[in-house]
């Protein structure tokens, strides 16, 4: 190979790796405009679900409480007027609902649930690697550290949600960020078929995590808490108070029901004495 060759192949190949430098720094500021865009509308909903349980989740759940004893009454009703003992009855009763019984319990415990899983500690080896992960990235995405007005814009966008990412041990969101920084990746490649290579993998990396996102955000977009989310504020756009209209009926609901559990009950102990 003669040295005019031997440059030109330098020259395409620096030529390849620059190009690929360019459309790597492209994906990577897509992935955070979405990373952003899709934790924001986590966070959107997490707060409209806190909202809904506050104001009317805790209604449903006792609706649905109320709604079950009356079925077990009326069960055992039922159960006594073929002459079934109170033991042969209690089992009908505790096996036909069973499940329904299950998942109010498991809702009823949910809110202790999720403390315990907030102040679950990563294991050691995890938790070395978190807060590198976390490190390297708080240092490349510093506001002080930009070079202009505009960049320093965009890190103030992403370093809340690092932190965030950060406390909350979500080790998905900083990996994301992570992707495409190839100034690291390339201090470990020596020559530049080596570089093309290993840039071309984290730009693969890159379109898979982009198209992710955008799933991602399409399915929390078509998700019940976010669809009611929607109708609640378009609601408030025309001052009704959706949440307050819906608790109310829940109310009326459960008092009613609580007056029908209650002649139910009466009526079993009758049975009971005679």
């Amino acid at each position: 190979m003669n040295p005019t060759t031997l440059v030109y192949v330098n020259s395409h190949d620096e030529k390849e790796i620059d190009r690929l430098r360019k459309t790597i720094e492209e994906k990577q500021e897509q992935i955070e405009e979405l990373t952003v865009t899709i934790e924001n509308l986590k966070a959107e909903v997490d707060l409209f679900q806190h909202r809904y349980n506050a104001h009317v989740g805790r209604h449903y759940l006792e609706l649905e409480k109320v709604d079950l004893e009356t079925k077990e009454y009326r069960l055992r009703l039922q159960l006594k007027r073929e002459n079934l003992s109170e033991e042969e009855i209690e089992k009908r009763v505790e096996s036909c609902f069973r499940e329904i019984r299950s998942r109010i319990s498991a809702a009823e415990e949910y809110k202790e649930a999720e403390q315990e899983s907030e102040s679950n500690k990563l294991p050691d080896e995890e938790a070395k690697y978190f807060q590198s992960l976390y490190r390297r990235l708080a240092k490349r995405f510093h506001p002080d550290k930009a070079e202009n007005s505009k960049e320093k814009k965009r890190r103030k966008k992403l370093m809340p949600l690092i932190n965030r990412a950060y406390n909350e041990q979500d080790v998905k969101v900083l990996e994301r960020l992570s992707i495409g920084d190839f100034e690291l990746t390339l201090q470990f490649e020596s020559s530049a078929a080596e570089k093309r290579e290993k840039l071309q993998s984290e730009l693969r990396s890159l379109y898979r995590v982009t198209s992710e996102l955008r799933s991602e955000i399409n399915r929390v977009k078509a998700g019940r808490t976010y669809q009611l989310k929607q109708e609640v504020e378009k609601a408030e756009e025309n001052g009704q108070d959706m949440l307050s209209s819906l608790a109310t009926d829940l109310i009326r609901k459960v008092k009613s029901g609580r007056s029908q559990l209650t002649r139910l009950v009466k009526m079993w102990h009758q049975t009971g004495r005679t």
